[in-house]
């Protein structure tokens, strides 16, 4: 597929927020970019645009110029000691404090995120307004109502991310008056998100149409699957945006099944080319002697296991697991090609082999899954167990990824509460590793199992603070533990 760019500047008259967009991954160049302008007036143009949401929101989630590599090693499931998007600094023990200044070196990692998710979330927003002033799509406007879903659905995603990542943040739509756009927090900008949802369900619900394969990396979508698509997106949203294990225990956990139900019922999968739809986190996070399994996922595996590497830097061989996922899907070295100086707890002889590694770094082509089916499964099976139906949360696990691939033992009736929700986390680690923008951060963010000092979401980057004329603000440091912008708890066994 041979797409279209779009470049656009977006001046917000509620201090002048100034977004530069960047609709591709930063690690790719796009040249004889059209005008942007002139493109919204043009309604082929204009459906060029709204077929390049779901693009730029991959290629911004998969980049290695966003928080998702720093948010892998913070939730100690991978583990890196250098210094690429800011993985060292934010990994440190004890955790330090979230560098949020103009002058970081890795500050335009964490300002491109934002500036791209506000970006792409701008384009869908303009093509829904001149779809409201009404521009039609296709042969007597027969594709406006495959574009509107679409759109709501980009809409959605964009809103929901920035939500669960960051702690505050404007909530734009094709309503907004760019004359009055307050900031909102994070439990505003994610019901925002999630109502953006239900209308791309709404539109999905009563009209028929099929979105084309090239607009979502390789796969088709009807419109009754991009209803459940966006259902399982807001089930997700809702068990990823608690900072908390209290904020957890308070959802709406009958409203996280009831869409989890309503949910996919084929994985989210973006065929890679290597060529314009491309995995930069995974190029990063994968390749040999990068970036590892951190010891806590190995240690849940084989718990006589270490789980962090010993400080005398003395390699603790190979694991043992009854779960036959530690063969298949990691990998043991005996070289680990880290810094010792950086500290041995960065160090593990486990990397992620459950992919292919050619592909992985760009010699061949497959397919990614961000969202799997065994998500899907496992957030019903979690409602259930936290709606006291522990035989349905049961019999999910037990038809499930544990047994099919893990060949685990199936888990008897009179599992208790805890040791079901123990054991759902424990698929979710395992099975969902690498799947999903921030999952393993998320997960243990709203158990308050992040090491103390770790930050719970990110500030505004600092450049559009300064744009705002507001103040520059952070998060993060062990000293600044208050179990609200920044995590007291911990995972560590021997830990309060």
């Amino acid at each position: 597929m041979k797409f279209k760019y779009y470049i656009k500047s977006i001046f917000l008259s509620a201090g002048f927020i100034f977004l530069l967009n960047a609709c591709a991954d930063l690690e790719i160049e796009y040249e004889n970019l059209p005008d942007y302008e002139k493109a919204m007036s043009n309604p082929d143009d204009v459906y060029n645009i709204a077929g390049s949401g779901f693009y730029n929101w991959f290629m911004s989630n998969t980049s290695s110029i966003s928080p998702r590599m720093s948010m892998w090693v913070m939730a100690d499931q991978g583990t890196c000691s250098w210094a690429n998007s800011g993985m060292l600094d934010l990994s440190s023990e004890p955790r330090n404090a979230f560098n949020n200044d103009v002058t970081y070196t890795y500050a335009n990692i964490f300002e491109t995120y934002y500036q791209e998710l506000y970006s792409n979330l701008s384009q869908v927003n303009d093509v829904l307004i001149v779809a409201k002033q009404g521009m039609e799509f296709g042969d007597n406007g027969k594709d406006t109502p495959m574009v509107l879903a679409n759109c709501y659905f980009i809409q959605g995603l964009s809103l929901g991310y920035i939500g669960m990542v960051y702690n505050q943040a404007y909530i734009m739509t094709e309503n907004t008056d760019p004359e009055n756009v307050p900031l909102s927090p994070y439990q505003d900008v994610v019901d925002s998100a999630i109502h953006s949802l239900e209308k791309a369900i709404e539109i999905s619900s009563s009209n028929t149409f099929t979105i084309l394969s090239d607009w979502f990396g390789g796969t088709a979508y009807t419109n009754s699957e991009l209803a459940k698509l966006a259902h399982s997106f807001i089930a997700r949203f809702m068990v990823q945006s608690p900072r908390t294990k209290i904020e957890n225990d308070l959802l709406d956990w009958g409203q996280v099944l009831s869409h989890a139900q309503a949910g996919i019922e084929k994985p989210l999968s973006i065929y890679i080319d290597n060529v314009n739809w491309k995995n930069w986190f995974y190029h990063y996070t994968i390749r040999p002697d990068w970036a590892k399994i951190d010891l806590r996922i190995i240690n849940l595996m084989d718990p006589d296991y270490p789980y962090r590497f010993p400080d005398d830097g003395v390699s603790p061989g190979q694991a043992r697991s009854s779960d036959a996922r530690l063969e298949s899907d990691f990998n043991y070295v005996s070289i680990i090609n880290m810094k010792p100086e950086r500290g041995y707890y960065h160090f593990s002889n486990y990397e992620f082999s459950r992919f292919d590694l050619e592909y992985v770094t760009g010699v061949n082509t497959g397919d990614v899954i961000d969202f799997r089916l065994a998500e899907n499964e496992l957030m019903m099976a979690e409602a259930y167990a936290r709606l006291d139906n522990l035989e349905a949360a049961i019999d999910i696990l037990n038809n499930g990824t544990r047994v099919s691939r893990g060949n685990l033992s199936p888990l008897d009736y009179s599992t208790s509460f805890e040791e079901v929700i123990d054991a759902i986390f424990y698929e979710r680690d395992i099975e969902l590793i690498m799947s999903g923008f921030g999952l393993a951060f998320t997960d243990m963010r709203r158990r308050d199992m992040l090491q103390k000092g770790t930050l719970l979401h990110f500030p505004i980057p600092a450049k559009e603070l300064m744009l705002m004329q507001m103040p520059v603000y952070t998060f993060g440091g062990v000293e600044n533990a208050d179990g609200i912008n920044t995590s007291d708890g911990g995972w560590f066994p021997d830990e309060d």
